[in-house]
């Protein structure tokens, strides 16, 4: 028997260096990911060393501890970066506290300390859960593409890279927001560049999804009530992308079981990776600290990083909210319950049926005060990504109602309707054909994005010692020169920048900042899935169009065109 299983094993071998020897999809599929892929596992590992340190555990907790240690980690290479942005430094970082990592891996492993777990109920329902992380690798195996990535998560970062550490951008408000996660793309950036540096980025985010379904199964002991949560579209969409929905509703859970289970060194960590990285965090920390009528240990002090560095910079702390010119986060779109629950122009916004079904039976304190604020930010109509995170404690308490069988096959049926709509959303995105190699990266983002060739066309046009001002558009990742501009809500802000009283005033501004030369592009806006519009271009006020008309007549002396996009070089 021994010898036949040797033979089975060998020839399955065989059979599968075959396939990846002749199947050519496969092999573009490797070559293209297995840099990023080494990165990013990379940097889970840091994060997961970090983590573990900040519990002082001398085991890691591979879900809980990235989770933890993703912010973390992003803010000490901010921190590194405010002096210096280096490939060798930020990987001699990462190096460090990824061998850590492994030792503390390593240490868990052969400990037979741990009690094995019980078998959590609902097996089928893994298969839906499964699937959404199969979705969520086909779009982070491409580019970056969406729109809030290639504005803010990940072109912060970028820009950072090109400055070579980093620096206040006081044109793109949202610069100023809590940049731990971001920050963490630094390593892979600086290293690999914007193409496979962004890829890395979406694994390592992918990583995070999968911990979050993991801190949330071990909690609920259900697959049904995991997956449940899990597949919530608006949730599940964003697996691939780099953005901080899924590390974000994981440092609530870990906040919130702390805190059930009285683990106050936890939830001080978790309070700390929480505020390192949105400020939506805050709010709910404040009250699950006030219903516990505990205090936090000094650890959670770390977390105000990024408000202290706010404080300095603007004297806000919330810096850029309660500002002339704050993004809209609110009033995001039509106060319509259905409109939340699905609409097919913001399927990626769809909160499904399960998530606004299972608060219906939270139990606990927190729980109903989480319900009720996830409640209170409806009326004032943000994105579905802001509420999922509210809605996602009271959810967890919600394992009861499941041993009511009619509820747990309306369950049933919502989680396989949700996972449908997940695929569907994924089969649109596009990212299907680049992993078939039916299209090249090139071509994959000229479609997805317009003014993909426009920035690498000025992109190319420029020196290395420029700096350049973009406007027109609020797309900034793809750069690799220095750039300064606005994101996708910020023309208010840089029209404030270029609205001065004469032109003399506007080129004494943009040599006080480094601007050597100012590019307008005018590429055309995506559309949706539904053919409509995907979201707003920064728009110049009437006064500030017409002074820095006035300013490039008389102070440019190179004119550049092409791909739509102006280039002015100033003198």
């Amino acid at each position: 028997m021994r010898i036949r299983t040797v033979l089975a094993a060998l020839l399955a071998l065989f059979a599968l260096l075959t396939i990846f020897d002749r199947f050519a999809l496969a092999e573009r599929l490797i070559l293209r990911t297995a840099l990023p892929l080494l990165m990013a596992t990379g940097v889970a590992l840091a994060c997961v060393g970090l983590g573990a340190l900040a519990r002082r555990s001398d085991e890691a907790d591979a879900p809980l501890d990235l989770l933890l240690g993703y912010p973390l980690f992003g803010t000490i290479c901010f921190v590194v970066g405010t002096l210096e942005i280096a490939a060798w430094l930020m990987i001699t970082i990462t190096a460090i506290a990824a061998a850590v990592g492994v030792l503390l891996l390593l240490a868990g492993w052969k400990s037979q300390s741990r009690a094995a777990a019980a078998a959590p109920s609902g097996g089928w329902a893994a298969l839906a859960v499964v699937a959404v992380m199969l979705c969520a690798f086909v779009p982070a195996q491409a580019p970056p593409s969406a729109p809030d990535e290639l504005a803010y998560h990940l072109a912060v970062p970028q820009t950072w890279v090109n400055d070579g550490r980093a620096t206040e951008l006081p044109l793109l408000s949202q610069s100023y927001f809590p940049l731990g996660i971001e920050s963490a793309d630094l390593p892979a950036l600086s290293l690999l560049g914007p193409a496979a540096g962004g890829v890395a980025s979406h694994f390592l985010h992918l990583f995070a999804a999968i911990a979050t379904a993991m801190v949330i199964l071990r909690r609920t002991g259900s697959w049904l009530l995991t997956a449940a949560l899990v597949t919530t579209p608006a949730l599940a969409v964003t697996a691939g992308w780099s953005l901080v929905d899924w590390p974000l509703a994981g440092l609530f859970v870990v906040l919130f079981v702390a805190l059930e289970n009285d683990d106050r060194r936890l939830a001080s960590v978790a309070t700390a990776a929480g505020l390192l990285v949105q400020y939506t965090f805050l709010p709910f920390a404040l009250v699950a600290w006030a219903l516990r009528r505990r205090w936090p240990q000094w650890i959670v002090l770390i977390g105000l990083v990024f408000f202290v560095r706010n404080l300095i910079l603007t004297g806000n702390p919330l810096a850029p909210f309660f500002s002339a010119d704050a993004p809209v986060i609110f009033g995001f779109r039509t106060l319509a319950l259905a409109d939340y629950v699905f609409e097919d122009s913001f399927l990626h916004e769809a909160l499904g049926a399960a998530i606004v079904a299972l608060p219906a039976f939270a139990v606990g304190a927190l729980p109903i005060a989480s319900a009720l604020m996830a409640l209170g930010l409806f009326f004032l109509a943000p994105s579905s990504r802001i509420l999922v995170p509210y809605l996602l404690v009271p959810s967890l308490t919600a394992a009861g109602a499941t041993g009511k069988r009619w509820f747990a096959g309306l369950l049933a049926i919502s989680v396989v309707v949700q996972t449908l709509l997940v695929i569907a959303f994924t089969a649109q995105g596009g990212a299907f054909s680049l992993l078939a190699g039916g299209v090249s990266e090139t071509a994959y983002l000229r479609g997805k994005r317009p003014a993909y060739a426009a920035i690498k066309a000025i992109d190319q046009m420029l020196p290395r010692d420029s700096r350049t001002l973009v406007v027109g558009i609020g797309e900034s990742y793809w750069f690799t020169r220095p750039v300064r501009g606005g994101g996708m809500l910020d023309g208010a802000r840089v029209s404030r920048y270029l609205d001065l009283p004469t032109p003399e005033a506007v080129r004494a501004r943009l040599r006080e900042d480094g601007i050597t030369h100012v590019a307008l592009i005018d590429a055309p806006v995506p559309t949706n899935v539904a053919g409509e519009v995907e979201e707003r271009q920064p728009a110049l006020s009437a006064s500030a169009q017409r002074m820095l008309a006035i300013t490039l007549n008389r102070y440019a002396v190179g004119v550049t065109s092409r791909e739509h996009a102006t280039l002015f070089t100033l003198r």
